[in-house]
């Protein structure tokens, strides 16, 4: 069966693999597993891992686009928050995991309310539904400079003002997480991922690596971490069962230092000071060509490294490191940079100039690509 990106599957006998335990009373009654948000990688990749769960009968994808899925088990809901379709297929679930469909450099502050009021129209259509999932990330722990190393789930929500999706999935676990509301035998279970650098998961941390430079702020050198998608599809295959219950983080044991990135996946990284960098930030996203603004450029400047022991504990492991999950997310890179939304060749930007000239540089490339077009 084909497979999509971040859609490999965990190992047997790995902590957090799928499949039933016939030492613990064989297989529950086969389920119905609604994917909310179902464009999104890590619902790709969870939707694959269900096809070879026993458990787990039906698969239903609720997206108002048609996402690449491939399996007996999945059945396209074509339908948005609000629409009958939308809440008669939340209704026959058992288990309903939420994704988060945003853009992180997106600041129409509408386009985050109605996603927030998505999440509570679905949780209101999830009566039956025994098991609640949301991916969350730890962004919503927010990037300060007095941040603990590493940061445990008994850290205090605090989202950088600026930074709309870090504000929205704020909203959204208060949402979730009210949704147990005393009720017996419904397991409410908040994921809160680690920096994914994946291309193919389009994170801000993704196109950052598909820039022309990495951008840094003098004197700040991080740690950082890189959670590997496969760790990310086994946690949430483990949070599927129902045997968790709270707020998890998902994360790697380790992590490195900001510039080891740069280094490790083969890009430049220009440091700026902070006043200049800000400014650079906020013109390039002005111009369309970079996603990065002020609010994110926090998450550059200071540590919000995720301690993963808890979910640890319940019987999740990561399988690759932060270097190997770096290495691979360099292996995932095009030839070309992203400018904006354009690719363009790396020698179209690079080509005899600095590096740091490159940034600007790349917003001529784009104004040009954009006049051709």
């Amino acid at each position: 069966m084909p497979r999509g990106p971040g859609s490999a599957l965990p190992s047997a006998g790995t902590a957090g693999s799928l499949g039933c335990r016939e030492e613990k009373g064989g297989c529950p009654v086969a389920r119905t597993v609604a994917l909310v948000g179902a464009v999104h990688p890590a619902a790709r990749g969870l939707a694959l891992a269900l096809e070879h769960d026993p458990s787990v009968e039906r698969v239903l994808g609720l997206s108002a686009h048609e996402p690449p899925l491939l399996g007996p088990k999945f059945e396209l809901v074509p339908a948005s928050p609000g629409e009958e379709r939308f809440a008669a297929a939340l209704a026959e679930a058992e288990t309903v995991v939420l994704f988060p469909v945003l853009e992180a450099g997106d600041r129409d502050g509408g386009r985050h309310a109605r996603f927030v009021e998505g999440i509570r129209v679905a949780l209101e259509a999830a009566q039956r539904a025994s098991t609640i999932v949301l991916w969350s990330s730890g962004v919503v722990y927010g990037a300060h400079a007095r941040n603990p190393v590493p940061i445990t789930e008994a850290q205090p929500v605090r989202p950088n003002i600026g930074f709309a999706p870090a504000e929205a999935l704020a909203e959204a676990e208060q949402l979730v997480l009210g949704a147990a509301g005393g009720r017996a035998g419904r397991s409410v279970t908040v994921l809160r991922a680690a920096a994914i650098w994946a291309p193919a998961w389009g994170t801000f941390l993704s196109r950052a690596l598909r820039a022309p430079v990495i951008l840094g702020v003098r004197g700040h050198n991080p740690p950082v971490q890189a959670l590997h998608p496969d760790d990310a599809v086994s946690a949430l295959a483990l949070a599927v069962t129902g045997g968790l219950s709270g707020t998890y983080n998902v994360a790697p044991d380790d992590s490195v230092p900001a510039r080891t990135v740069a280094r490790t996946v083969g890009r430049r990284r220009v440091e700026l000071p902070e006043r200049a960098a800000s400014a650079a930030a906020e013109q390039l996203w002005g111009l369309g060509v970079a996603a990065t603004g002020r609010g994110e450029l926090r998450y550059h400047m200071h540590p919000w490294v995720l301690d993963p022991g808890r979910l640890r504990a319940a019987g999740w492991a990561p399988t690759r490191s932060t270097p190997e999950a770096l290495a691979d997310a360099a292996r995932g890179l095009a030839d070309g940079v992203l400018v904006g939304r354009v690719e363009v060749r790396r020698g179209d930007v690079y080509r005899g100039a600095a590096a740091a000239v490159a940034v600007f540089a790349a917003v001529a490339v784009a104004r040009r690509q954009g006049r051709r077009r």
